[in-house]
């Protein structure tokens, strides 16, 4: 970014050029002299007469945060977009134990924390999240949801010691005061946890919480029940919110449409629930055989090393009633753990059926289990499997192999739509056919984006959900031998823009100004950007600092510079131009033919700039002999100008101008892209 550093506050810029010469890789620039005499010339500059309004596109650098500058000079960050020598991110492992009552609904549990402090910094307090306070009264969201009076917090205590709940800050003779000693202050989802001793570098604490809550029915989000038989069950533990090296602790409240940003350690989970219920979720299985007969552990065991699909839990059994072992006490505990994950959430059952196989990951001597849960009236379902299993093999060879042991797709209420969390994707039991494969598939990708590389998905949604539209589009290309996957995300964009109903994709997600724009900005947006930066820099370029990128930031947290940063680093040039435009800003594409000219050579081919966006100008000539020639003008070319003219050698009669045929650009209006020779 060429305004990295702030030249005001003491900092060196990154050593990248400043100016508007941005270039654009996707092939070698065909510049007229005219063209370059007509970029020079003082008469094209950029603003009118009083020199306060712009009248053609500029390109002012991305400024990050001054936080991030930070960041920066204290070394956890580089400016080449890599973590610093001096990264640290902070730990927190938990031992969770809960049951659940299906008749009720009802959640109970209890657990330890151990929390580490890798940072720097002496920590006063720990900030804990209570997710479930979203569908309390009075706590403010910006969804609906129907009220199940949220979470009943029992018992908080730190090395043992039972705190109580401290008063709210409170303002005396202009200043604010602060409650004094140990104790927690709850306000809405978030909790500040006040120590009675302060935290040092390398030290850690444990928390111990108990809780309760309901699980809400149809009136959820993200988890819930469909009629007290199926659960999916997300977001429901207390869990320590993420203190990072850019700007320490993440207080910010789960208003419902911003997902998460969570920290990495391990997990431990008992889940009781009664016999003949089945229960997947993160990790791995730890107790086989004290849950399933000797036949269904088995099966589970040979299933990774498999191609083919077969049963833990079938129809017979269910009929039988032998989905579980039995249980003198009528209940069974599932025992998990999982190792290096940023969260945990789990599905149970007394009606699903389990299917598995297993995936080839690229690791040499490891192949993961896939498993697919799913009731018997939704047999279409049956075929996630093997989407499943595509799709861990797909993204382990596109982006990084997977590196957990399994990777479950778990069918759930209508509410939780689609939801990711480590090694485990709840589904809507509504999906099928093709939009099933899309679902699990996108799903999926999220244990890459953000279970792997950790981002802070709730004010930088498109780190995640971008990412993924992405990552799909590519996997469902391959599955179904096609080419154009990506236009659909790139028509979704387009609906917007027309509507004039888009806001940035650097915006907040909570701070949207309406759902749509908000989609659009965490989803179809970015994702098609990052096809047309991938067509920019050309696909073995691009993909390989992808790869270089998810290897990079694997069980880290990287921030938007960061991408940005590596990116400019793999294309050799400045995009400031590209995220200042099109992620910061809501401007739109729109290039026009203007004119053709015949030559003794060729053509000569004018194209316009009608809005504020800029791309790359892809000009194909073509006879009706099928033959062409393409050439490409840089980005750079829009600086302070709406015309461009450019020369384009060509034998024989040209017969039809097409600028972007292959649509990698998100052109608003396609009508004024091409050029046909008048029939006499």
């Amino acid at each position: 970014m060429a305004g990295m550093g702030r030249m005001g506050r003491g900092r060196a810029f990154s050593g990248k050029s400043a100016t508007i010469t941005t270039l654009c890789i996707v092939a070698a620039a065909t510049v007229t002299p005219g063209l370059e005499a007509q970029q020079s010339d003082p008469s094209m500059r950029p603003l009118d007469g009083d020199g306060l309004v712009a009248t053609a596109p500029v390109f002012p650098p991305v400024v990050p945060p001054s936080r991030y500058d930070d960041a920066l000079t204290a070394g956890t960050r580089s400016l080449v977009g890599r973590p610093g020598a001096g990264y640290w991110q902070q730990a927190a492992d938990y031992r969770i134990a809960v049951e659940i009552d299906p008749k009720t609904a009802r959640l109970t549990g209890s657990e330890t924390i151990t929390y580490h402090n890798n940072s720097p910094d002496q920590l006063n307090s720990i900030v804990v999240r209570f997710y479930q306070n979203v569908f309390s009264e009075g706590v403010t969201r910006n969804r609906s949801v129907t009220l199940t009076g949220g979470i009943d917090l029992n018992r908080i205590a730190v090395n043992g010691l039972d705190l109580g709940e401290l008063e709210a800050p409170r303002f005396e003779n202009g200043r604010v005061v602060r409650p004094e000693g140990p104790g927690y202050r709850l306000d809405g989802t978030v909790a500040v946890v006040q120590l009675e001793e302060p935290l040092p570098t390398g030290g850690s604490v444990e928390l111990e919480v108990d809780w309760g809550f309901t699980v809400s029915g149809g009136g959820g989000f993200r988890n819930g029940h469909l009629d007290n038989s199926v659960f999916n069950v997300a977001q429901w533990y207390p869990q320590v919110s993420v203190y990072d090296d850019v700007f320490g602790w993440d207080r910010s409240q789960y208003l419902g449409n911003g997902e998460f940003y969570v920290g990495y350690g391990r997990f431990e989970v008992d889940v009781t629930v009664p016999e003949g219920w089945v229960v997947v979720g993160t990790g791995m299985l730890q107790n086989p055989d004290e849950v399933l007969r000797p036949e269904q552990v088995r099966a589970l065991r040979s299933a990774p090393a498999l191609d083919t699909v077969i049963a833990v839990v079938s129809e017979g059994d269910l009929e039988a009633g032998n989905a579980t072992r039995p249980s003198e006490t009528g209940k069974l505990t599932w025992r998990f753990a999982a190792d290096s994950v940023r969260d945990f959430a789990f599905a149970a059952s007394d009606r699903y059926l389990w299917h598995v196989t297993g995936a080839d990951t690229g690791n040499p001597g490891h192949r993961a289990l896939i498993q697919n849960v799913y009731t018997p009236d939704n047999a279409h379902w049956s075929e996630a499997t093997l989407y499943a299993k595509h799709a861990i093999e797909f993204f382990s060879d596109y982006i990084l192999p997977y590196p957990y042991p399994q990777a479950t797709a778990a069918m759930g209420p209508p509410q939780v739509n689609g939801m990711e969390y480590p090694m485990v994707t709840f589904i809507t039991h509504r999906a099928s056919g093709r939009g099933l494969n899309g679902v699990v598939t996108h799903e999926l990708s999220h244990f890459w984006m953000p279970m792997i590389v950790g981002t802070k998905e709730m004010a930088y949604a498109w780190m995640d959900e971008g990412f993924t539209v992405f990552n799909t589009a590519l996997a469902m290309d391959d599955w179904y031998e096609t080419s154009d996957s990506r236009k659909g995300s790139m028509n979704g964009y387009l609906q917007a823009a027309r509507f004039e109903a888009e806001v940035p994709i650097m915006r907040h997600t909570d701070y949207a100004d309406n759902p749509f724009g908000r989609s659009v900005a965490a989803y179809s947006k970015p994702g098609t950007l990052l096809h047309s930066l991938r067509h920019m820099l050309g696909a073995e370029r691009f993909d390989e600092f992808y790869r270089d990128y998810a290897r990079t930031w694997a069980f880290k947290h990287p921030m938007p510079w960061d991408f940005f940063n590596m990116a400019e680093e793999a294309a050799g040039t400045d995009l400031d131009w590209f995220w200042q435009a099109w992620f910061y800003d809501t401007a739109v594409l729109d290039q026009a033919i203007s004119e053709v000219r015949t030559t003794g050579e060729g053509v000569d081919v004018t194209v316009e700039n009608l809005e504020w966006g800029v791309m790359p100008v892809e000009i194909r000539v073509g006879s009706g002999d099928g033959s062409t020639e393409t050439v490409v003008l840089p980005a750079s070319v829009w600086a302070g100008t709406r015309s461009v003219t450019t020369s384009v050698p060509f034998e024989g009669d040209v017969d039809q101008v097409v600028i972007d045929p292959d649509e990698w650009y998100p052109d608003i209006d396609r009508s004024n892209n091409s050029w046909k020779r008048p029939t006499s």
